[in-house]
Protein backbone atom coordinates (compact mmCIF):
# COMPACT_ATOMS: atom_id res chain seq x y z
CA UNK A 1 0.00 0.00 0.00
CA UNK A 2 1.88 3.13 -0.98
CA UNK A 3 0.43 6.59 -0.62
CA UNK A 4 1.80 9.38 -3.32
CA UNK A 5 0.96 12.87 -2.85
CA UNK A 6 2.26 16.07 -1.35
CA UNK A 7 2.76 15.73 2.60
CA UNK A 8 4.23 17.89 5.48
CA UNK A 9 5.33 16.12 8.72
CA UNK A 10 5.94 18.31 12.21
CA UNK A 11 8.63 16.71 13.98
CA UNK A 12 8.55 17.12 17.81
CA UNK A 13 11.62 19.33 19.43
CA UNK A 14 15.16 17.81 19.84
CA UNK A 15 16.21 20.23 21.94
CA UNK A 16 13.37 19.79 24.45
CA UNK A 17 11.05 17.30 25.59
CA UNK A 18 7.32 17.46 26.69
CA UNK A 19 7.40 18.19 30.38
CA UNK A 20 4.67 17.24 32.87
CA UNK A 21 5.26 19.46 36.37
CA UNK A 22 3.44 19.42 39.17
CA UNK A 23 1.40 22.47 40.55
CA UNK A 24 1.85 22.93 43.93
CA UNK A 25 -0.44 25.37 46.12
CA UNK A 26 0.80 28.51 47.89
CA UNK A 27 -0.65 29.36 51.41
CA UNK A 28 -3.88 28.20 52.48
CA UNK A 29 -4.99 27.55 48.15
CA UNK A 30 -6.88 24.37 48.22
CA UNK A 31 -5.58 21.81 45.95
CA UNK A 32 -6.22 17.72 45.40
CA UNK A 33 -3.71 18.05 42.43
CA UNK A 34 -2.28 20.01 39.49
CA UNK A 35 0.08 20.26 36.38
CA UNK A 36 1.03 21.79 33.50
CA UNK A 37 2.05 20.51 30.10
CA UNK A 38 4.68 21.89 28.27
CA UNK A 39 5.07 20.67 24.50
CA UNK A 40 7.37 21.92 21.81
CA UNK A 41 5.60 20.64 18.52
CA UNK A 42 8.24 22.97 16.71
CA UNK A 43 6.10 23.27 13.45
CA UNK A 44 5.18 25.55 11.23
CA UNK A 45 1.82 26.60 12.60
CA UNK A 46 2.23 25.64 16.02
CA UNK A 47 5.63 26.02 18.03
CA UNK A 48 3.92 25.12 21.34
CA UNK A 49 1.44 23.88 23.41
CA UNK A 50 0.55 24.11 26.98
CA UNK A 51 -1.68 21.95 29.05
CA UNK A 52 -2.71 23.54 32.72
CA UNK A 53 -5.33 20.96 34.80
CA UNK A 54 -6.40 22.01 38.57
CA UNK A 55 -8.45 19.00 40.58
CA UNK A 56 -9.62 20.29 43.76
CA UNK A 57 -9.12 24.05 43.88
CA UNK A 58 -11.11 26.90 44.89
CA UNK A 59 -14.87 26.45 43.45
CA UNK A 60 -16.34 28.05 40.71
CA UNK A 61 -13.64 30.73 40.65
CA UNK A 62 -11.48 32.12 37.70
CA UNK A 63 -7.83 32.35 37.59
CA UNK A 64 -5.23 33.68 35.52
CA UNK A 65 -2.25 31.51 34.12
CA UNK A 66 0.84 33.60 33.96
CA UNK A 67 4.40 32.24 32.62
CA UNK A 68 7.79 33.88 34.29
CA UNK A 69 10.54 34.00 32.43
CA UNK A 70 14.66 33.51 33.86
CA UNK A 71 17.40 33.90 31.95
CA UNK A 72 20.33 33.69 34.26
CA UNK A 73 20.78 30.71 36.41
CA UNK A 74 19.41 27.42 37.21
CA UNK A 75 16.66 28.15 39.44
CA UNK A 76 13.61 30.90 38.96
CA UNK A 77 14.35 33.56 42.16
CA UNK A 78 14.87 37.28 41.61
CA UNK A 79 12.81 39.35 38.99
CA UNK A 80 11.76 37.62 35.83
CA UNK A 81 13.22 39.14 32.48
CA UNK A 82 9.49 38.45 31.23
CA UNK A 83 6.01 37.34 32.23
CA UNK A 84 3.62 36.76 30.04
CA UNK A 85 -0.19 36.50 30.81
CA UNK A 86 -1.41 33.39 29.25
CA UNK A 87 -5.19 32.86 29.65
CA UNK A 88 -7.23 31.84 31.89
CA UNK A 89 -8.65 28.98 33.85
CA UNK A 90 -12.36 28.58 34.84
CA UNK A 91 -12.89 25.64 37.91
CA UNK A 92 -16.56 24.11 38.59
CA UNK A 93 -18.39 23.30 41.32
CA UNK A 94 -15.77 20.96 42.19
CA UNK A 95 -12.72 23.35 41.94
CA UNK A 96 -11.90 21.53 38.64
CA UNK A 97 -10.69 23.35 35.64
CA UNK A 98 -8.27 22.62 33.00
CA UNK A 99 -7.23 25.73 30.06
CA UNK A 100 -5.21 25.14 27.22
CA UNK A 101 -2.68 27.48 25.38
CA UNK A 102 -1.24 27.28 21.53
CA UNK A 103 1.51 29.50 20.79
CA UNK A 104 2.64 30.23 17.20
CA UNK A 105 6.36 30.39 15.80
CA UNK A 106 6.10 34.13 15.98
CA UNK A 107 5.16 34.63 19.26
CA UNK A 108 8.02 32.99 20.37
CA UNK A 109 10.63 34.56 18.15
CA UNK A 110 12.66 37.36 20.23
CA UNK A 111 12.96 34.44 23.33
CA UNK A 112 14.28 31.94 20.42
CA UNK A 113 18.20 31.09 21.10
CA UNK A 114 18.19 30.95 24.85
CA UNK A 115 17.97 28.62 27.36
CA UNK A 116 15.17 29.80 30.16
CA UNK A 117 14.24 28.74 33.93
CA UNK A 118 10.61 29.08 33.57
CA UNK A 119 7.66 28.80 35.82
CA UNK A 120 3.88 28.69 35.50
CA UNK A 121 2.01 30.15 38.22
CA UNK A 122 -2.41 30.83 38.73
CA UNK A 123 -3.11 33.78 39.85
CA UNK A 124 -6.22 33.70 42.19
CA UNK A 125 -8.83 36.63 42.28
CA UNK A 126 -6.86 38.27 44.52
CA UNK A 127 -4.24 38.73 42.40
CA UNK A 128 -2.18 37.09 44.94
CA UNK A 129 -0.33 33.47 43.21
CA UNK A 130 -2.26 30.22 44.22
CA UNK A 131 -0.58 28.03 42.53
CA UNK A 132 2.56 27.25 41.12
CA UNK A 133 5.03 24.96 39.30
CA UNK A 134 8.65 24.27 40.15
CA UNK A 135 11.15 25.88 38.10
CA UNK A 136 11.96 24.29 34.65
CA UNK A 137 14.90 24.85 32.18
CA UNK A 138 13.81 25.32 28.81
CA UNK A 139 16.24 25.94 25.56
CA UNK A 140 14.32 27.31 22.80
CA UNK A 141 15.89 26.66 19.80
Amino acid sequence: FAVVGPWSAASADQAFHTVQLPLMPLGSAPLHSGFVIDTHANGPTIYAHEVYQLNGAQPRTTYQVQLLGFVNGTDCMGTPIVTIPETTLQTNASGNGAADKFFAPSDVTPFRGNTWQLQWQIIGTDGNVAYQTPCARVTLD
